[in-house]
């Protein structure tokens, strides 16, 4: 595999970090009617007991198949989903379609604005230290850059193409914009904008993420790395 297109695939992750879409409290108010639903199967309050499902607190950001105490189908355990804003509406649109073999016999949820109500919903099911941590630090990010992104990319106004195009000032553009850069074609077609959801669930499994993608960065496995690098990168303007 070309260094290159490698590249292309980490910067596509950075770049994500950028754009975040409103949310309002009526959004999160009709999010939480619609939630009553789930309630016949989870528990959505911290700490909640695993019911017929597994209780559901807290799991933005979060690996799919790991709550504790909770048997979970070889599907979802062995699935290595990590829960972002973009896989979690597309489960619950039609959940057997997304993951086959998965137990869960919800039939789906159809309307994508009920989708993204319910989804403003569950972004407040977090306990406070997350919140704080969701928020990052661009301080923290740079050092998390260095280590991770630096080889690969340059960050400053007017910086080279190294193996992966230069990420100054990315925030809210599409996808493989940079001109010069030879990127992969499943980002080519993909018709992201790299919002801060695309950029977090990109960054914590990028072949998961997007299917075809020719990035082999392994992904950030902690929720404060993630919003670290995502808040470094918002200041880069």
């Amino acid at each position: 595999m070309k260094l290159t297109n490698i590249i292309s695939t980490c910067v596509a992750g950075a770049v994500l970090m950028m754009a975040s879409s409103a949310v309002y409290a009526d959004d999160i108010d009709k999010g939480k009617k619609l939630a009553k639903k789930c309630t016949g199967c989870h528990t959505l309050n911290e700490g909640g007991k695993n019911r017929l499902g597994p209780n559901l607190y807290g799991i933005l950001g979060q690996p799919a198949g790991k709550v504790k105490g909770y048997k979970y189908s070889k599907a979802m355990a062995s699935s290595d989903i990590v829960w972002n804003n973009n896989n979690f509406t597309d489960f619950i649109e039609k959940p057997k379609k997304f993951l086959k073999g998965t137990k869960m016999g919800y039939a789906g949820l159809k309307k994508a604005t009920k989708r993204a109500d319910l989804l403003a919903y569950f972004e407040t099911l977090r306990s406070e230290n997350l919140r704080k941590v969701v928020a990052g630090n661009a301080t923290d990010g740079t050092r998390v850059a260095e280590k991770h992104c630096n080889v690969c990319h340059s960050f400053e106004k007017g910086g080279k193409v190294v193996f992966g195009p230069n990420l100054f000032n990315m925030a809210g553009k599409p996808a493989a914009a940079i001109k010069g850069f030879r990127y992969s074609r499943a980002l080519t077609n993909s018709n992201l904008i790299w919002t801060d959801d695309n950029l977090l669930g990109f960054l914590a499994n990028p072949e998961q993420f997007l299917k075809g993608t020719t990035a082999r960065f392994p992904g950030l496995k902690t929720a404060k790395q993630k919003a670290d690098i995502l808040a470094y990168m918002k200041s880069l303007k």
